[in-house]
């Protein structure tokens, strides 16, 4: 039965076994529900409508011109593990000289994480590696909000006292306060972003009604953090404010609605507007195309881009055996890339008419409580690539991944950073799980704008490329087939024209369940630079098609000149 993504019925047991998941959450995991949502996006959910385009036609020169002798030696990858034996089916790669429309921007993937963390030992870089990981990952944007900045989050630009609000336990041994920040935590925040150079996007608090303290804090953030903010998000899914059966979520009467919101948000929007002149706000963060349509229809005069949240499995209840459960199988499936991909265009398809980008500003692969068998894998690193690659194919022009500063061993799992040090006890040290390699990778590709292309043969073989501004080319073929089942895949790849150079630089893992193996170039980095990156195997100056071996269970960059 197909449903839409505000399905009541499958959000209810959502729900129901998210709350019981939280009575029962030790320690060890309850820090999972931080920033989460309670959703559930079925399969199939996607109201986009597709067109079929025109097959691409390649051009192949009458007089193909000569090019020198490009000398550099072939990129070695990791070697293939004697249990690889399952052919994979050979695959063809056609890239037009056409774009899409659509652009690969630069730092498309992000982080996401609760206000809370901005008084973590982690934004002073003098106390921790966070702008070292930062400045590794290709200018990206940190998202703070989620659901403690409607509950947790007191701004104050005179030092007021925190003020006597009740705060709701989410889970069982929550004790969690609320935090204050003042124009110094901006100031600290500053100093990392310069540091990493990375941006940022702020959150009001909305579960708090007060146009004018939001109003203040923008002011502020806008005059220390400059153009290192994106904007500011509109509290954290008002979609779930009514939803007072329990009682963590709820911030306003079970009859509160999108109307009741955008009155609100008008407000808000106002006196920011009138406080902080030039400062963008976004919205909706919410995981309903209902209220992402209405927030777009708003056309608030300082509306700077639509926000939507996706957690692709969240069914927590589902069967072990359903296309739902959280498994590798499920996560890396063409079935859920596909309806990932949809989802995405619904919510570009919101804002069409109204010229505002759209963001996930919050997304990963799950909200359920407790690990699965994704998490802290390597293919959670393959999922964030492809997730990532094919919302921007879609019109995304932002994601953030959901996690946190938390101990590596007993805290969130699935988070792409986490502290080295003891549970409760950060030492400053953060720590690239998969899914952060993953986020490096994609930034790597290097923004311009897409090329249509055609791909056939394997199911499990993506293909992005890129036309950067200077006229090269990047093109991103993602295997998600597993290398320790899986042979090698050819690759035949034709060009728009003959290429002078090819060079390629390559996330790989030795097994799709491998933890904490991933690498790029096999370093403990974002990989080689551009600049010295080995040639692909093969590649000889003046080809316009190329035939090339590619591991299973990687990501490659083929970069070409012309």
């Amino acid at each position: 039965m197909k449903r839409t993504p505000e399905g009541l019925p499958a959000r209810k047991r959502l729900v129901a076994a998210a709350v019981a998941g939280a009575v029962v959450a030790t320690a060890a995991v309850s820090l999972v529900v931080a920033g989460m949502p309670m959703l559930n996006n079925f399969i199939g959910s996607s109201t986009a409508g597709k067109t079929t385009e025109a097959p691409i036609v390649i051009s192949t020169p009458a007089t193909p011109s000569v090019f020198p002798t490009f000398k550099k030696a072939d990129y070695v990858q990791p070697d293939v593990p004697a249990t690889a034996t399952e052919a994979v089916k050979a695959t063809t790669i056609k890239v037009g000289s056409d774009t899409t429309g659509k652009v690969m921007p630069e730092g498309l993937a992000g982080l996401s994480m609760d206000t809370d963390h901005l008084v973590d030992m982690h934004m002073d870089p003098a106390l921790s590696n966070f702008a070292e990981i930062l400045k590794m990952s290709g200018d990206p944007v940190i998202r703070f909000g989620a659901q403690a900045v409607d509950r947790r989050f007191f701004w104050t630009s005179t030092d007021e006292p925190i003020p006597n609000w009740e705060v709701v336990p989410a889970y069982s041994n929550d004790k969690r306060k609320v935090i204050k920040i003042t124009p110094d935590t901006l100031k600290n925040l500053k100093n990392l972003l310069d540091q990493g150079n990375a941006r940022v996007l702020m959150a009001v608090d909305m579960g708090h009604y007060d146009p004018a303290r939001a109003a203040d804090f923008a002011k502020w953030a806008h005059k220390i953090l400059g153009n290192r903010m994106v904007g500011i998000s509109l509290g954290n899914e008002p979609n779930g404010y009514n939803r007072v059966a329990y009682k963590y979520l709820a911030l306003r009467p079970a009859d509160y609605t999108f109307d009741d919101w955008a009155t609100e948000v008008r407000a808000y929007s106002a006196a920011i507007a009138k406080t902080a002149p030039g400062v963008k706000v976004v919205g909706p963060q919410a995981y309903s195309e209902v209220w992402w349509k209405g927030y777009a229809g708003l056309d608030l005069p300082n509306e700077g881009a639509l926000t939507f949240h996706n957690y692709p499995l969240s069914t927590c209840d589902a069967p072990a055996n359903s296309d739902q459960a959280r498994t590798i199988t499920n996560a890396l499936s063409r079935q859920l890339s596909d309806y990932s991909a949809n989802y995405a265009a619904s919510a570009v398809k919101a804002a069409a008419g109204h010229d505002i980008p759209v963001w996930n500003s919050e997304t990963n692969i799950s909200t359920c409580f407790g690990s699965n068998e994704i998490l802290k894998t390597h293919a959670s690193a393959m999922w964030t690539i492809n997730f990532a690659m094919r919302s921007a194919t879609e019109g995304v022009t932002q994601l953030n991944f959901h996690g946190g500063l938390e101990a590596c061993k007993g805290g969130a799992p699935g988070s792409p950073l986490c502290d080295s040090g003891p549970y409760n006890k950060p030492n400053g040290t953060l720590t690239m799980r998969p899914q952060y390699y993953g986020i490096m990778m994609v930034n790597k590709l290097g923004s311009g704008d897409f090329l249509r292309s055609e791909v056939a043969g394997n199911e499990n073989i993506y293909a992005y490329p890129v036309k950067h501004k200077d006229g090269t080319m990047g093109v991103m073929v993602v295997n998600q087939n597993d290398p320790a089942k899986q042979a090698p895949a050819k690759i035949t790849l034709t060009l728009p024209r003959q290429a002078a150079t090819g060079t390629m630089t390559q996330l790989a893992g030795p097994e799709l369940n491998a933890q904490d193996q991933t690498r790029i170039d096999g370093q403990e980095s974002s990989g080689v630079a551009l600049a010295k990156q080995a040639k692909i195997p093969g590649f000889k100056a003046g080809e316009q098609t190329l035939t090339v071996k590619l591991n299973s269970g990687t990501a490659s960059i083929l970069n070409f000149t012309f």
